[in-house]
């Protein structure tokens, strides 16, 4: 799968870059921008907050060759038919849809940059939001006839960055309270690895009506492949 021509990214000095697009308007590769913007992440060792996060991930994911179609910050779909199909509540920060139709959803955390400097994420950051992924979309055509815990995702992982300055002993108390406590997968990103310390279990509240619906009405959410970040230079 060829990354869209429309990620933007834009720097503290609001210089944008959009891939596939160069100097003077000049059409350029996709591909050979995206690992070009990927690895000045890595080289120039910029500050991994969420949109940074998740350009390693969507770069990684891409290296696995299992995507279909990838979407980011989802909330809801278009109106079809006068009708609005799918509403998600928080966003999904990254949405794939794998060659065997799976459907899985990321929720990303990365760090913060304030006037005082970077804040770092705490370990357990992200997790409530990843288990709300479980049950959602909170609403579609179908939610008069589903229970209020039915959702399209197949898997849902929580991804952080990894830092040096993480307490180790709560790190693994938090990844043993994942493990044993919920079906969400654990991924830590960082400039040179990108390791998945958990596997996600199948989500319970997997409704196939419903990601069927999804799956049948994926042009809806065209908008989202348009994927605009932020990066700090």
């Amino acid at each position: 799968m060829s990354p869209p021509a429309c990620l933007i990214l834009t720097g503290m000095s609001r210089r944008t870059t959009t891939i596939g697009i160069g100097a003077f308007g000049n059409l350029v590769d996709p591909n050979e921008h995206m690992k070009q913007t990927y690895n000045r992440i890595r080289a120039q060792q910029l500050p991994l907050t969420e949109d940074a996060v998740f350009v390693l991930t969507y770069f990684l994911l891409l290296q696995r060759g299992k995507i279909k179609s990838l979407f980011k910050a989802v909330r809801q779909s278009k109106d079809v038919g006068g009708y609005r199909y799918f509403e998600f509540s928080p966003d999904i920060d990254l949405l794939e849809v794998r060659t065997d139709d799976s459907v899985v959803g990321y929720e990303l955390k990365g760090v913060y940059k304030t006037k005082q400097g970077t804040k770092a994420v705490t370990y357990y950051e992200g997790l409530d939001q990843a288990l709300s992924y479980l049950v959602n979309p909170i609403h579609s055509p179908m939610s008069d006839r589903l229970p209020p815990q039915a959702s399209i995702f197949d898997f849902v992982y929580l991804v952080h960055p990894e830092q040096e300055n993480t307490n180790e002993v709560e790190r693994d108390a938090f990844i043993n309270l994942v493990h044993n406590f919920t079906p969400i997968g654990l991924i830590y990103v960082s400039h040179n690895r990108w390791k998945e310390v958990l596997s996600p279990r199948p989500n319970p509240f997997l409704n196939h009506d419903l990601k069927s619906l999804f799956l049948q009405n994926i042009d809806a959410f065209k908008t989202y492949t348009k994927l605009r970040l932020s990066l700090v230079q």
